[in-house]
Formats: structure tokens, sequence, C-alpha cells
């Protein structure tokens, strides 16, 4: 019996992940040999990490491990503007690699007046929600993940919604909803990035078609998290793998038809890996 696979027509890196590696290839390389420091990961890639990390570059969460002196990055996904400035204050040079559409949320968050409640739909403790959180000069600031998290939300005045960049389209879309209505005064900013929705919606696609659906993509990472989430609630049997060795064997034996996706800080070669296992299983890819 023939085995196929199918790629998801949109997928993986995105402009903001390739626009933060670009600057830490130029940071390292302007470098002279000395180690170049990134509070917090560059992007949220075990692979990714563990390459940089084999180039010299040390990764910490702890701003109080950079030495003063130092060359530092700031990651892609942004700190807040506390942070930002007790770095400044360390290091010799600080390179700024946040993502674009993070860097507008922090500046919608600091525009926002001290009679304002910020209400930003997202996980509570992530690094994006912590840095657009801590940039925020809106009196109040609340993080709401879900329906009851907004029912439990006290009367606001002046409400502002954001949402975090990488969460699922259509939740951020009820969120915001379920919010007009409490409150119909809301002012608002679209979060969820073009590229996450983009992602979201090639995903649902593949899992209408395949049985079985493989995101590839680390565990910490939110976008590919919720792929693998997406293709789960649209009727597909999904995994998330960080590699091609965490495929079920059970699958590369009996799946007639696998689907295949990426999270957008996923680099391209762990597909390519991915590809590579389901050829040696004996699939082949799937006409149209």
């Amino acid at each position: 019996m023939s085995k196929y696979y199918m790629i998801a027509d949109i997928h993986g890196m995105c402009g903001g992940v390739f626009s933060a590696l670009r600057k830490l290839d130029e940071t390292i390389a302007g470098a002279d040999g000395k180690t170049v420091f990134v509070l917090h990961e560059l992007v949220h890639n075990t692979a990714v990490t563990a390459e940089y990390e084999a180039r010299n570059v040390c990764f910490t969460d702890d701003i109080n491990a950079i030495p003063g002196g130092a060359i530092a990055v700031i990651g892609a996904h942004g700190v807040d503007m506390q942070t930002e400035a007790l770095l400044r204050s360390r290091a010799a040079t600080v390179v700024d690699a946040t993502c674009p559409l993070v860097k507008k949320l922090h500046d919608i968050a600091a525009s926002l007046e001290d009679d304002r409640e910020l209400v930003i739909f997202g996980k509570s403790g992530h690094p994006e929600v912590t840095g657009v959180a801590g940039n925020s000069r809106a009196g109040k600031t609340f993080i709401v993940a879900s329906d009851s998290d907004i029912a439990a939300l006290p009367e606001l005045k002046r409400p502002y919604f954001i949402s975090q960049t990488t969460v699922d389209a259509a939740r951020s879309d009820t969120a915001l909803n379920l919010l007009k209505e409490r409150f119909p005064q809301l002012e608002y900013s679209a979060g969820v990035c073009d590229a996450s929705f983009k992602r979201q919606n090639a995903v649902i696609a593949l899992a209408k078609r395949c049985p079985v659906v493989i995101v590839a993509g680390s565990a910490h990472s939110s976008n590919a998290c919720r792929l693998q989430e997406i293709a789960a609630e649209h009727g597909a049997k999904s995994f998330r793998v960080d590699s091609h060795e965490e495929i079920p064997g059970e699958i590369l034996e009996k799946a007639p038809l696998i689907g295949i996706t990426s999270g957008a800080s996923t680099p391209t070669r762990a597909v390519d890996a991915i590809i590579r296992c389901l050829t040696e299983h004996g699939f082949v890819p799937a006409q149209d």
C-alpha cells in the first residue's frame, strides 16, 4: 500500500525570526571572537539555540549574568522598558532583535495614559506578554487567556485590547468580541501577526485532508504548539516534534497520509529531516 506526505502551503520561519537571526549573525561577525550574550532565547527553538551556543553565544534569563561591557542582544520576543534600560546601562553594545510587530505592541502599550486599562490576550509568563505588559503606561494592565478570565475582569472605564502575536486568531477574535459586548467603549489594535494567521489557516486546510499531521517545533514555542492544537481540533491526529527522531514509529508504519508543517521559529532543515525520514519509510509526495 502506498503512503504519502503533504506539506502545508505556508509554514516555517517568519520575517521577524529571519530578521532576528540576521541581527545575531551580524553581531557575531563583528564581535572579534568575544562572547555574545542574548537575554532570553533569540527565538523559541532548541536547535537554533544549540547552533548559536556552538558559535560562542551565551543565552541567559538573568541580566546579572551579562558582564559589564559585554555585547548583548535582546531576543525576538522583546523585554520590558526597565529591563532594556538596565541592559543598556550594563552592556557596551546592545542590539535589539525584537520582532517589529512586538515592538509595535510595546509602543501601543507605552502610549496609553494613566486613566486607561490595558487588556492583553495571551499566555501569562510568556516573554512577549511580559515585555508588552512591562511597557504599559496604563493605570492597570490585565492578562487574560480564557472566557472565564474575561468574565472575572472588574468594571473598566477606558479599556484597550491587544493580543499576543502568536495566539490562535480565532480565539483572539472571540476574546475581542466578548470584551466588546461587556465594554462597548473598548478600543483595540490587531495583535495576531499575519504570519501566525496564515500558518494557522494552512494547517486547518492540511488537517482536513490528512488524518495525521506532524508539526515541527519546540515544546516552548507557543505558535508551534498552537498549530498542533489546531490540527487536532480539525480532526487530525497531530504531533509536535522537535526533530524527526520523535515521530512515533506506529505512525511511520501505518499512517496512509501525513501532513507536515512547522512553527514560525523552526528552521527549514527540521522539515527537510522529517521528509527524509518519511521517504526512508516508504512515503512519497501526495499528488493534488
